[in-house]
């Protein structure tokens, strides 16, 4: 489903991201991510799906995003700093924001 809203949101740019910044604490597999306002880890945050997600890190060069991992890699205990491009997303009675590109900062 995450490739599915991604590819929709590529072919049908007239939706605008939405821009959030902050830290992000990768899963072991590095395809979602807990982003936190304080690179300490201890703020609120939220989680976000990056499988299908475009992203970049500092060399700026856009990669394709297949399952992961990205620039915030695998580590559970080490945070990156980024920005998403995120979406908000209905269906099925659900809703959500989904990450549709990540860069590294």
């Amino acid at each position: 489903m995450a490739v599915a809203i991604t590819a929709t949101w590529l072919l049908n740019r007239d939706v605008r991201p939405t821009i959030v910044e902050g830290w992000a604490w990768p899963n072991s597999a590095g395809n979602t991510i807990w982003l936190t306002e304080t690179p300490d880890g201890k703020s609120e945050g939220d989680g976000f799906i990056l499988a299908g997600a475009r992203w970049t890190s500092t060399d700026n060069v856009w990669r394709e995003g297949a399952s992961g991992p990205t620039c915030v890699g695998t580590d559970t205990m080490a945070a990156t700093h980024v920005q998403l491009g995120v979406v908000d997303v209905r269906a099925d009675g659900m809703a959500w924001r989904h990450a549709v590109w990540l860069r590294c900062l």
